[in-house]
């Protein structure tokens, strides 16, 4: 049997199980919902906004243009609801498989069809959390094959049409995640070395035309349709406030669960600093600059990881490295003259991955360590029967579209409730845990360290929501305003399909009486709340036996909570004339 036939199948087959993993761990993260509301409004002409609020500016509440856009072009096919979660899934499973056909074939390429094994396309394909987050919706998938994508060509570059190639590819790099931006200036690196040592600018103008005709443009778009050079969620995730502790946490609980990886780095830096042996004559693949180009593409990015303090998501932010990381072991062993030693190399290295060791709190939310295995959380019984909670969130979403369906209402949202804004379509969501899409309260100081990207909350801004934002209902049960009243705010949705116990609590912020009025007429028992007019005219129809100083109280919580927002001058003439 031929070493290319050997080769290709364990390739094809790593490719196949790659998909098929992903594809068997599909689900969808909450912030996937973010991206996709903002692809349907973009092509329902609203623009690309989160709200459809014609008054109020765009936000950037997407860190993924490029991702967004493809989420775009399938709802533009008819892909909505249900069927855009599976249209991301899809493409995210695919990305991940062709991530590790794209790593077999540079390590194919990279010998001149000397292995017999492709390393890093085995070991990827056995990183669970690899596959797991690559069917979530969100952009990770995609963007890891760009980062590896990226570097290769950053370690062998033959032309000035792979200087262009390469350029196009980094532009949508940087489209598809900011920090890509960290990648193409470390791939420019090596193309001004090439350019410098061949003494062909041409390679320079090549990998740089990309950028100047397609990203300027796009970065000039974004300043200004949105007000901002960088997201909004730069901001919300608090991006230029170093955490390193925490990122030292998340890196190190990362590769301690992994603890297969550890050696491939050192294998990498030990060729990267080794003169290079008389094999490297045969090809510049066997030189040291592959070694060279794993290094710089891993080490600053980890770097970066640890200042930024990681992300609530374990894994997210180091899964797209990896492949580069795992391609140090391709580019090792093929400068060892006994080729055969790959294969009891991969078996080991499967192994070793498969075997992880996830820490026992990875499943649980809140913990100590400020991140969670985001799935585990998602698919794990929601106490509605055997319903997983995305389940549960899915049917409560649609049910909130029902009831609010034709109304005004503005609503605020915090952690894992993005698919409430997504499903019921209501023309105002504010997402309150980051402040994703609302600039004020993403520009907020961060003044207690805690969850990555979860500091911010909204609790200091709650005239601006209330007042200037008009939100009416908030699902954050937490919610309290110690103004006597939290039993007149609550507000309970009944989704028909969930079963018992199938209530969906949420909060009043402020009670708006049209809108009120009008959940009280929608038909069926959807909705249940305190007719706040009927508490009133209860305490009005008892004001004479009050004492005027409790009554003043109440008063500036009434106040507060309604006569400021609703046209009711005969109640408060009452209380008026009662206080004077």
């Amino acid at each position: 049997m031929s070493r290319r036939l050997v080769f290709w199948a364990i390739a094809l087959l790593a490719v196949a199980l790659a998909f098929w993993q992903a594809w068997a761990l599909r689900w969808t993260c909450d912030d996937a919902f973010i991206s996709m509301r903002y692809a349907e409004h973009f092509v329902e002409g609203h623009g690309l906004v989160f709200n459809r609020d014609p008054a109020e500016a765009p936000v950037e509440g997407y860190t993924n243009f490029a991702w967004t856009m493809l989420l775009a072009v399938g709802f533009a096919l008819g892909f909505t609801g249900e069927s855009l979660t599976g249209w991301a899934a899809f493409f995210g499973a695919s990305f991940h498989a062709g991530t590790v056909f794209l790593l077999a074939s540079i390590a194919w390429q990279a010998t001149g069809g000397r292995a017999i094994v492709p390393l890093a396309a085995c070991g990827f394909a056995a990183v669970h959390h690899a596959a797991s987050l690559a069917p979530a919706g969100l952009e990770t998938a995609m963007f890891t094959l760009l980062v590896t994508a990226v570097m290769r060509f950053a370690a062998h570059l033959k032309c000035r049409r792979e200087a262009w190639l390469v350029g196009f590819l980094g532009v949508l790099l940087a489209m598809t995640r900011p920090d890509g931006g960290l990648f193409v200036a470390i791939a420019g690196l090596f193309v001004l070395f090439d350019a410098l040592r061949r003494r062909a600018p041409q390679l320079v103008v090549g990998y740089a035309a990309p950028f100047l005709f397609c990203f300027v443009p796009y970065l000039i778009w974004r300043r200004l349709y949105y007000g901002y050079w960088v997201p909004n969620t730069f901001y919300a995730k608090s991006a230029s406030d170093p955490y390193p502790s925490q990122g030292f946490v998340y890196v190190a609980e990362f590769f301690k669960c992994y603890w297969a990886l550890l050696p491939v780095p050192v294998l990498t830096a030990i060729y990267a600093l080794r003169q290079p042996d008389l094999l490297a004559g045969v090809s510049s693949w066997l030189g040291r600059r592959p070694h060279l180009a794993v290094l710089a593409f891993v080490v600053p990015y980890v770097a970066f990881v640890i200042w930024v303090g990681g992300d609530f998501m374990f894994g997210r932010f180091l899964v797209p490295v990896l492949p580069v990381m795992l391609l140090g072991l391709d580019l090792a062993a093929n400068r060892w003259r006994n080729v055969l030693v790959q294969l009891p190399i991969a078996v080991v290295l499967v192994v070793g991955l498969f075997c992880r060791v996830e820490p026992s709190w990875l499943g649980t939310h809140p913990n100590p360590q400020h991140f969670t295995d985001n799935r585990q959380i998602t698919v794990k019984p929601s106490g509605f029967g055997d319903l997983t909670w995305a389940e549960a969130l899915r049917i409560a979403g649609e049910h909130l579209r029902a009831v609010f369906d034709g109304l005004d209402v503005r609503i605020a949202i915090v952690g894992s409730q993005a698919n409430f804004a997504y499903r019921a379509q209501v023309p105002v969501a504010i997402e309150c845990a980051t402040g994703l899409t609302d600039a004020r309260l993403a520009h907020q100081e961060v003044v207690g360290r805690g969850m990555p990207g979860h500091e911010k909350g909204y609790r200091r801004q709650l005239d601006y929501l209330i007042g200037e934002r008009g939100v009416q209902i908030t699902f954050d049960n937490d919610y309290v305003e110690n103004d006597g009243l939290d039993e007149f705010r609550k507000i309970v949705f009944l989704p028909p399909g969930l079963p018992p116990p199938r209530l969906v609590p949420a909060k009043l912020m402020r009670y708006d009486r049209d809108l009120m009025r009008a959940l009280q007429e929608r038909e069926g028992e959807r909705v249940l709340f305190y007719d706040f007019e009927v508490i009133l005219d209860d305490y009005l129809s008892k004001l004479a036996q009050k004492d005027k100083e409790r009554v003043q109280s109440d008063y500036a919580a009434f106040k507060a909570f309604y006569f400021d927002h609703n046209d009711d001058s005969e109640r408060q003439r009452r209380f008026q004339e009662f206080l004077q």
